[in-house]
């Protein structure tokens, strides 16, 4: 059965501990952990060790976070992060990019593992060589090398390495992420569905869930007008066609996270945002009736 879900970047001001405190007095008992967070974790030691102890603590206090977030830039939010701080890309040309980019990556799965993350959801890189004009193929080629290479890492771990379809060339659509994952050709590899990028790209979400079906382990929910990704709750002003979405759930049977990343809803004090922290669980909570 799916349960309800917070991206934790939703409360990226709070560090780790005081994240997971807030979410607990909220009713959150799962959560994607976000790359911001995740960067806090890996400060704080080796990732093994740290990975381990602040599960054993957000356990203590009620909440676990089967889904995270691989890195999404190269440092996090923090002040002593700003500068220097990038986006991260899986799949650069340059080798030795390349090489420091999986050093990366072997951290990250190791903390994944360590703190019981079942899907860790992965951008599949490629976009600096999209910039240069490089050829598809070429593309297509690091990919796979790169999204092979993170599969092997977590092998004989519980992390399941989430694709999530994007609006970049090559990650549209789910025909594009079957065809990654099968040239990829690990068992461990699996989709992550965002239904904004999906609406943004003009993509069926319903059907991309039904093509998916066994596949789709991560969700990203989120709405928007179908022009930029507006990362707001369903049921508003966007155009997700969210009865049809939760009926496609309820076919394939989906029983991972129903997992919120709406930043666009965070923009405004803290005690409003805290109030729609409670009314996005009780949206979570009536959405997946639908499917049942």
């Amino acid at each position: 059965m799916m349960q309800p879900s917070m991206w934790t970047s939703y409360l990226i001001q709070m560090y780790p501990l005081e994240m997971a405190r807030t979410l607990v007095r909220h009713g959150w008992k799962t959560c994607e952990l976000s790359d911001e967070h995740g960067h806090d974790l890996l400060k704080m030691g080796p990732p093994d060790k740290v990975g381990a102890a602040f599960k054993t603590l957000a356990a203590d206090i009620g909440i676990s976070f089967p889904q995270g977030h691989f890195y999404l830039c190269n440092k996090g939010f923090r002040p002593e992060d700003l500068e220097g701080r990038q986006g991260a890309d899986i799949a650069p040309r340059d080798d030795a990019a390349f090489e420091a980019a999986m050093d990366d990556m072997k951290r990250w799965v190791e903390l994944f593992a360590a703190l019981g993350v079942k899907a860790g959801v992965l951008h599949c890189g490629g976009h600096t060589m999209l910039k240069e004009n490089a050829p598809y193929e070429q593309v297509f080629e690091r990919r796979c090398q790169a999204v092979a290479a993170v599969a092997d890492f977590a092998a004989g771990t519980d992390v399941t390495i989430c694709l999530e379809n994007l609006t970049a060339t090559g990650t549209r659509t789910c025909d594009d992420l079957l065809t990654l994952i099968a040239a990829v050709n690990r068992p461990n590899v699996a989709i992550c569905l965002d239904t904004g990028h999906a609406n943004i790209c003009q993509v069926d979400v319903p059907d991309f869930i039904r093509q998916a079906g066994s596949h789709l382990k991560a969700l990203h929910i989120a709405d928007n007008l179908g022009q930029r990704d507006d990362h707001i709750l369903p049921w508003g002003k966007g155009t997700v066609p969210w009865p049809k979405v939760m009926a496609a759930l309820k076919d394939i049977n989906y029983c991972g996270l129903f997992n919120f990343e709406v930043p666009g809803e965070s923009h405004c004090p803290m005690p409003i945002k805290l109030a729609k922290l409670d009314y996005a669980r009780s949206l979570a909570e009536e959405m997946i009736t639908m499917a049942q």
